[in-house]
């Protein structure tokens, strides 16, 4: 009976320390913190189906995967607010973001243009030692020449081969030249281009309410008109040209040009964006919000602060 006894408590001992060792829970990895967009900016679709978003406050850009809603940073460190961004056909990103252009590679920024000084020179030479004057949106050709957007009233491009030269305007402030050569035209602060086939450059004369065609050979003139603030032109299917108004929305413009039609309502538009179906998205500075509109006029939020 004692060895019984012995070996009956033996095994209540090896039954409890069995049960306690398997009702222990796995402990659950912690999550990481989300990515923050606070002050959306400048946008632009990724090849693959994503949406980057310049962060005015951070200074950084994000992606934004377009169904899944994930996000990881693509740039970050910038040297001030990102005002531009913009990919060439094989895919690289580009940025402008404290009066110079930059190419991202792996992280990393490649200067291409301005030397972070704000002012107009350089014409002619290399573009990395060139001072901007205001840089703002820009865009990539089909054999990677650049065309910028200068606040203080000039159109630059950065050539395949590393110059920069002025394709329009002089620096004052003004509205004439149409019919004549660009780089004679008087613009009033212009905030961006889009280009268009055989380097037919789309400028928006923000200030004049307006938009004007430079055209291959160097003659300016004006393709639309009607708007209060246009910030952001982009290109659309069919050579059609939404615009960002600050004050009226999002404008969709024939191809040929002329009046445009309001599709979607949006004060203090900023960035814009469009894909080959006509969805727009759209930053909104006060509301610190990013916004997708169908051509259907189904409306998204897919950023909020």
């Amino acid at each position: 009976m004692r060895w019984a006894g012995l070996l009956l408590a033996a095994a209540l001992v090896a039954a409890c320390a069995g049960v306690g060792s398997a009702a222990a829970p796995p402990k659950k990895k912690p999550k990481p913190p989300a990515i923050r967009i606070v002050e959306p900016g400048p946008l632009a679709l990724t090849p693959d189906g994503g949406l980057l978003v310049g962060d005015r406050r951070l200074r950084r850009v994000v992606r934004v995967d377009l169904r899944t809603r994930a996000r990881r940073v693509v740039a970050a460190r910038l040297p001030d607010v990102p005002v531009g961004l913009a990919f060439d056909d094989t895919g690289r990103l580009y940025v402008s973001a404290g009066e110079r252009i930059f190419r991202v590679e792996r992280g990393r920024l490649v200067p291409l243009a301005g030397t972070g000084t704000r002012g107009h020179t350089g014409d002619g030479g290399p573009a990395t030692s060139a001072s901007l004057a205001g840089a703002g949106g820009f865009e990539v050709d089909h054999d990677e020449r650049i065309v910028i957007a200068e606040y203080d009233n000039w159109i630059r491009a950065v050539e395949p081969d590393g110059t920069i030269g002025t394709i329009a305007g002089t620096g004052a402030t003004g509205y004439t030249g149409d019919g004549g050569p660009a780089t004679a035209a008087l613009l009033a602060h212009p905030h961006d281009i889009a280009l268009r086939r055989d380097r037919q450059v789309v400028i928006a004369d923000s200030h004049n309410g307006v938009l004007r065609l430079v055209d291959p050979s160097g003659v300016i003139r004006t393709l639309s008109t009607g708007f209060i603030a246009p910030i952001v032109v982009e290109g659309g299917p069919g050579e059609t040209l939404f615009v960002a108004d600050g004050r009226l929305g999002i404008v969709r413009v024939p191809a040929q040009g002329g009046p445009g039609r309001r599709v979607a309502t949006a004060r203090g538009a900023f960035g814009l964006a469009v894909d080959s179906n006509n969805t727009v998205y759209f930053a909104v500075l006060e509301t610190r919000r990013v916004v997708r509109v169908t051509a259907a006029g189904r409306r998204t939020v897919l950023v909020s602060r």
